[in-house]
C-alpha cells in the first residue's frame, strides 16, 4: 500500500515538473562531478554530457531552472533468490547489470532545491551515508535502499524536517528455497519453511531513534534490515517513533529487534495504516491495545518468537504471524467474532488448537489463507467453499483428514490450492475441474485413491500439477500432456502408470514443462525423441522406472536443464564426456546412479553441484578435474570399477564438497594429505578399496565430519587421533582394516556418535569405560580384535539402546537435495548382513571374538531396545544373568564359544521375539527352559552343543527322571508384554 502512495507523489511531481527548464550552471556542474565518481555499464547517464541538465534522463526542474527531482533508481534491479544450498543467485536472463557503482560526490548535496531523491538499488560500494544530506531540508521523498550502504545512523538526516517518505532499507525480501528440507522419518517429508528470507544490500544500523524526533511530517518509514538491536535494549526505544503523528506505513522488518512490542509508543500513531515487525525476536504476546488504532488494516509480526493469542482486531485487512511456533491460535474462538475486513490471514507455523471452523466462511472477504503446519485435525468443512473470493489455500503439513469437499468447484476465484503433507482420502473430485481459475494443484503426500480426473489437464489456466506419494490407480498415455499447457508436473510414486506411446508423435510447441517428475511411474522403453524439443525443460526425474536404453545426448544439452535425476533404471551404454547444466533455484544435479552404463567417467563437468554415478560399471581412473569443479558439492562414485589414485584435486582450497563416496571401487595408494582442505565435508566414504598407509593427520581440520567410513582397506597404525576433533561425528566405521593398539578414551567424548563399527582389526586392551555413556550410540560392533578385560558395568548410558523405537528414522544426511544414507554390515542370527538403509531400530551390540573376561553385567537386561546381542568367542564365564530376559527386544542372542556355567536363566524363554539361539561349547549345565516359542528354537539341540552337563541335548546328559522345567503363565504374566512392538521392516532390513 505505502509503495502506491509513494508512486502518487512521484507522479505528481514528475507531472508538475514534467516542462523542461534551464538549469543552473552550477548544479549542472554538481551533477557532472556526482557522475564523475560513479561507473556505469548499462549507460543510463550517457545524456548527462552537455546542454541543459533539465533534459537529461531522471532530472526534472522547477520553473525557475533549479533541479528539485535526482530519480536514479535502478531500473532493472537483479532478481536474486537464496538456492536450496543457502547461497544468493540470480535469477535474472539479462546479464547486463543497471545498477550505478562507485562513491557520492558531496557536490550532490549542494543541490539544496531538491524534492525528490531516489539512488535505491544501486551499488555505492559499502560507503558512507554522506553527511551533506542534511542540506536538503526541502527533501519530502528519500530513498537510499539496498543501495549498499555501510554506516551508522546518528544525525544524517535530522534536518529534513520536510521528508514524508524514508525508505533505508538494506535488506530484501526474497524467494528462499534452503528452507526446503528433507525430514529424515519414515515416509520423508517434505518441509516447506518459510518461502522467503531478507538478504542484505549493505549495512546500516542505529544505536538509537532521536535523530527521527524532528521528522513530524513523515508518512511513510522503511527500516527494513537496519540494524536496531542495540536501540531496542532501552525499554523506551520507540519513544521517537510515537512523535509522528502523521505516519501511515512503518516498516522494521529484519531489524534485530528484541523484547517486548512498544504497544505504548505505537498508540500515538493515529493515523498508522501499516505495521510490519516480522522477522525479528519479539519476545510478548501481540497487545490487544493494537486493537486501538482504528486505522490500522496491515499487520505482519511473522517470524518472531512470540506467545500467546491473536487478538481480536477486527479493522485489520492483512495479518501474518506465521513462524511464532510458541504462539496458539484457537480458530474456533479466533472467527466467533466477525473479521469483515481481513482478506489476508497467514498463520504457518503457530500451533493451532483443533480443526478449521465452520464460522472462517463468514469472513467473506478472505482471498489468501495459508495454515501451514499448524497440526490443524479434523476435515475441510464444506462452508469453506462459500469463500467466494478465496483465491490462495494452502494447508499442508498438517494432519487433515476425510475427502476434499465436492463444493470446492464453488471457490471460482481460487488460484492456488495446496494441501500437501496431510492424510486426505478417496478421490479427487472431478468438480474441481470446474475451477477454471485454478493455477496450481499440489495434493501431494497424502492418501488418495482412485484415477486421476483427466479434466485436470485441461484447466485453461493450470500451470503446476502436484499430486505424488498418493495411491492412485490407472494408466495414463503421456500424449495426454501434448495440449497441455502446464509448466510442473509431478505424478512420482503416485500410483500412477505412465505410458510412452507414439514415439514420433509431435508434442504441441505450447507444451513446454519446466518440471517433470515421473519417479516409480512404471515406464518402459527409451527416453523420448521429442523430449529434445523440451528447450525450458528445468527438472528431469524419471527415477525408479524401467527405462532401457542409451541415455541420448542430446539430454544433456538442453538449454535449461538444471536437475537430469535417471537412477534405478536399466539404461545402457557411455555418457559423454562433458556435462553442463544450468543455473536455477535448485541445485544442479546429475543422478544416474543403479544403471548399467558402462565406458570412462566424464572429465569435464561443468555447473555441476552434486554428481551421483554409483552403482554402475564406469571403469578407468577418476578424472582430475572432477574435483576441480567450481561449486560442486557431492560426488558419489561408488559401486564401479574405478582403479588408481584419488586425485588430489578433490580438496582444493577454494572447495565446498561436503559429500564424497568413493566407495566399493578399486582405488588404491594413500588417503591425500590435502583431503584436510575439505573443510565443509560432512560425509566420506572410502570404504572397499585397496587403500594403505596411516590416516592422514590432515584430515584433523575436517571438523565438520559427521560419517567417516574407511572400512575395507588396508589402513593400519593406531587409531586415529584426529577423530578427537570431530566432535559432529555420528557414524565411525574403520573395519576391516590393520589398526592396532588401544581404543582412546576419547571415543567416549563424541556425544553424538550413533554407530561406531571397529570389528576385524588389531585393537587391544579394555574397552573404554566412556564408550558406554553415549546417549545416542544405537550400535557397538567391536567384534575380531584383541580387546580384553571384562565388559564395563554401567551400560545405563547407552540410553538409545534402552527402548525400543516406536518410529522408523533413516540415518542419513540431505545435502543440496541429494539424500546420502548411512549403510551397515552386521552378524545377526549366524548370517552376516549387509544393510543399505539403516534406521533408528537397527540398534546392537557384538564384541565377539576378541578376549574379553570376567561377567556378564548385571545391567545388561537395561538394553532392552537391542534386537541383536553376540558376546560369543570370548573368555567370559560365570553364570548367565536372570535380567537378559528383559531384553524384550532381542531377536538373535550368541553367547557360544565361553566358559559360562550354571542353568540356562528361565527368564529367556520369555523373549517373544528370539528367532537366534547360541549356547554352543560352555559348561552349561540343567533343563533347558521351554515354553511354546522356546521349543521352535533350535528342536535338534544344535544351539546347546558343547554342554556336556546340559540336560537333553544332543551331547549332554539324559535328565528324564527329573522331568522338565516349564515356565509357567503365571511367570509370563508378569511381565508387560503390552509395551512390546513389532519392529516393522527388520528382515526386510537385512537382520
Amino acid at each position: 500500500m505505502w509503495l502506491k502512495k509513494d508512486f502518487i507523489i512521484f507522479a505528481t511531481l514528475f507531472y508538475h515538473f514534467s516542462i523542461v527548464y534551464s538549469c543552473h550552471e552550477t548544479e549542472r556542474s554538481a551533477l557532472l562531478s556526482f557522475k564523475s565518481l560513479l561507473t556505469d555499464p548499462s549507460n543510463r547517464l550517457t545524456s548527462w554530457q552537455s546542454g541543459n541538465c533539465c533534459n537529461w534522463k531522471g532530472i526534472k526542474c522547477s520553473s525557475s531552472g533549479h533541479v528539485v527531482v535526482v530519480n536514479l533508481r535502478n531500473p532493472n534491479p537483479v532478481e536474486v533468490m537464496i538456492n536450496i544450498n543457502k547461497e544468493v543467485v540470480s535469477n535474472f536472463k539479462n546479464t547486463s547489470d543497471f545498477s550505478l557503482k562507485g562513491t557520492i560526490s558531496p557536490l550532490l548535496f549542494t543541490l539544496d532545491h531538491m524534492r525528490h531523491l531516489d539512488l535505491s538499488f544501486n551499488n555505492f560500494m559499502y560507503s558512507k551515508l554522506p553527511v551533506e544530506i542534511s542540506n536538503l531540508t526541502k527533501l519530502t521523498y528519500l530513498n537510499l535502499s539496498n543501495a549498499m550502504f555501510q554506516d551508522s545512523i546518528a544525525t544524517q538526516f535530522s534536518n529534513l524536517t520536510s521528508l514524508r517518505s524514508l525508505d533505508l532499507s538494506c535488506a530484501n525480501l526474497v524467494p528462499d528455497f534452503s528452507s526446503v528440507s528433507v525430514s529424515l522419518t519414515f515416509p520423508l517429508k517434505l518441509d516447506f519453511g518459510s518461502l522467503f528470507s531478507f538478504i542484505s544490500y549493505g549495512y546500516l544500523s542505529s544505536p538509537n531513534l532521536r535523530w527521527l524526533q524532528g521528522l513530524r511530517r513523515l508518512r511513510y518509514l522503511v527500516l527494513t534490515g537496519v540494524d536496531l538491536s542495540k536501540a531496542s535494549e532501552s525499554f523506551h526505544w520507540a519513544k521517537p517513533i510515537s512523535s509522528l503523528s502523521n505516519l501511515k506505513s512503518l516498516h522494521l522488518s529484519s531489524c534485530n529487534i528484541s523484547g517486548r512490542i512498544p504497544v505504548g509508543q505505537l498508540l500515538n500513531l493515529t493515523n498508522l495504516a501499516t505495521l510490519d515487525m516480522s522477522s525479528n525476536v519479539l519476545t510478548s504476546s501481540i497487545p490487544d491495545l493494537l486493537s486501538n488504532l482504528s486505522t490500522l488494516s496491515v499487520l505482519d509480526f511473522s517470524s518472531n518468537d512470540l506467545d500467546g493469542h491473536v487478538s481480536y482486531i477486527p479493522q485489520l485487512k492483512e495479518l501474518s504471524v506465521s513462524g511464532n511456533p510458541a504462539m496458539t491460535i484457537d480458530l474456533v474462538s479466533m472467527f466467533s467474532a466477525p473479521w469483515p475486513q481481513l482478506t489476508f490471514l497467514d498463520i504457518s507455523f503457530v500451533r493451532v488448537a483443533g480443526m478449521i471452523p465452520p464460522s472462517l466462511s463468514n469472513s467473506s472477504s478472505l482471498s489468501f489463507f495459508r495454515a501451514d503446519g499448524c497440526s490443524i485435525q479434523g476435515s475441510i468443512p464444506s462452508s469453506v467453499t462459500k469463500l467466494k473470493k478465496l483465491s490462495v489455500l494452502m494447508l499442508n503439513d498438517n494432519d487433515i483428514t476425510g475427502q476434499l469437499p465436492v463444493s470446492m468447484s464453488s471457490l471460482v476465484s481460487l488460484q492456488y490450492l495446496s494441501m500437501s503433507q496431510n492424510r486426505l482420502e478417496g478421490h479427487i473430485p472431478i468438480s474441481i475441474c470446474q475451477i477454471a481459475s485454478l493455477k496450481y494443484l499440489n495434493l501431494e503426500w497424502n492418501d488418495l485413491t482412485g484415477r486421476l480426473p483427466l479434466c485436470i489437464l485441461q484447466l485453461p489456466k493450470l500451470s503446476s500439477l502436484y499430486i505424488q506419494r498418493n495411491r492412485l490407480n490407472g494408466n495414463m498415455p503421456l500424449s495426454l500432456f501434448r495440449k497441455s499447457r502446464l509448466d510442473e508436473i509431478s505424478l512420482g510414486t503416485s500410483g500412477l502408470s505412465l505410458e510412452i506411446n507414439d514415439q514420433d508423435q509431435l508434442f504441441v510447441q505450447t507444451f513446454q514443462p519446466k518440471i517433470l517428475d515421473f519417479t516409480s511411474c512404471n515406464m518402459r522403453g527409451e527416453i523420448p525423441d521429442f523430449f529434445s524439443n523440451f528447450t525450458s525443460l528445468v527438472v528431469l526425474n524419471f527415477a525408479n522406472n524401467s527405462l532401457s536404453g542409451a541415455i541420448p545426448h542430446w539430454l544433456f544439452n538442453l538449454p535449461s536443464l538444471s536437475i537430469l535425476s535417471l537412477p534405478m533404471n536399466n539404461l545402457r551404454g557411455i555418457i559423454p564426456p562433458m556435462i553442463q547444466l544450468k543455473s536455477s533455484h535448485f541445485p544442479t544435479i546429475v543422478n544416474l546412479a543403479r544403471n548399467k552404463l558402462q565406458g570412462p567417467l566424464p572429465s569435464q563437468l561443468e555447473n555441476v553441484n552434486v554428481i551421483d554415478l554409483s552403482l554402475n560399471n564406469f571403469v578407468g581412473s577418476i578424472p582430475s578435474r572432477i574435483g576441480e569443479v567450481p561449486g560442486i558439492r557431492s560426488i558419489s562414485l561408488s559401486g564401479n570399477t574405478i582403479h588408481g589414485l584419488i586425485p588430489e584435486s578433490f580438496c582444493q582450497a577454494t572447495n565446498v564438497l561436503q559429500v564424497l563416496d568413493l566407495s566399493n571401487n578399486s582405488l588404491s595408494g594413500t588417503i591425500q594429505r590435502n583431503m584436510g582442505n575439505c573443510k565443509s565435508l560432512i560425509y566420506l566414504n572410502l570404504g572397499q578399496n585397496k587403500l594403505t598407509g596411516s590416516v592422514p593427520k590432515e584430515l584433523e581440520r575436517v571438523t565438520s565430519l559427521r560419517y567417516l567410513d574407511l572400512n575395507g582397506n588396508k589402513l593400519e597404525g593406531s587409531f586415529p587421533k584426529m577423530i578427537e576433533n570431530f566432535q559432529d561425528l555420528e557414524i565411525l566405521i574403520l573395519a576391516g582394516n590393520i589398526f592396532e593398539g588401544p581404543i582412546p578414551n576419547f571415543i567416549g567424548e563424541l556425544h553424538g556418535l550413533r554407530i561406531l563399527v571397529l570389528s576385524s582389526n588389531i585393537f587391544n586392551e579394555s574397552i573404554p569405560e566412556g564408550l558406554m555413556k553415549l546417549e545416542n550410540l544405537q550400535y557397538i560392533g567391536l567384534s575380531r580384535n584383541n580387546l580384553s578385560g571384562p565388559i564395563p558395568e554401567n551400560l545405563d548410558g547407552l540410553k538409545m539402546m534402552t527402548k525400543r523405537k516406536n518410529e522408523a528414522t533413516i540415518l542419513g544426511y540431505v545435502y543440496s537435495l541429494k539424500f546420502t544414507g548411512a549403510q551397515l554390515e552386521i552378524v545377526t542370527k549366524g548370517q552376516i548382513h549387509w544393510l543399505e538403509t539403516v534406521y533408528s531400530y537397527n540398534t546392537g551390540f557384538d564384541v565377539s571374538s576378541n578376549a574379553l573376561t570376567g561377567k556378564i553385567p548385571e545391567k545388561i537386561g537395561l538394553l532392552s531396545g537391542i534386537p541383536f546381542l553376540n558376546l560369543s568367542h570370548n573368555n567370559l564365564f560365570g553364570l548367565i544373568p536372570k535380567t537378559i530376559g528383559d531384553m524384550i527386544s532381542l531377536e538373535s542372542l550368541d553367547l557360544s564359544y565361553n566358559h559360562f556355567r550354571g542353568e540356562i536363566p528361565v527368564t529367556l524363554a520369555l523373549l517373544d521375539f528370539l528367532q537366534h539361539l547360541n549356547m554352543s561349547y560352555n559348561n552349561l549345565s540343567g533343563r533347558v527352559p521351554r515354553n511354546p516359542h522356546f521349543d521352535t528354537l533350535y528342536q535338534d539341540g544344535a544351539a546347546y552343543i558343547g554342554n556336556k552337563y546340559l540336560c537333553g541335548t544332543p551331547d549332554g546328559m539324559n535328565c528324564s527322571s527329573n522331568g522338565p522345567s516349564i515356565i509357567t503363565e503365571t511367570t509370563e504374566n508378569e511381565y508387560d508384554q503390552e509395551n512390546v512392538l513389532t519392529i516393522g521392516g527388520t528382515n526386510t532390513g537385512g537382520q
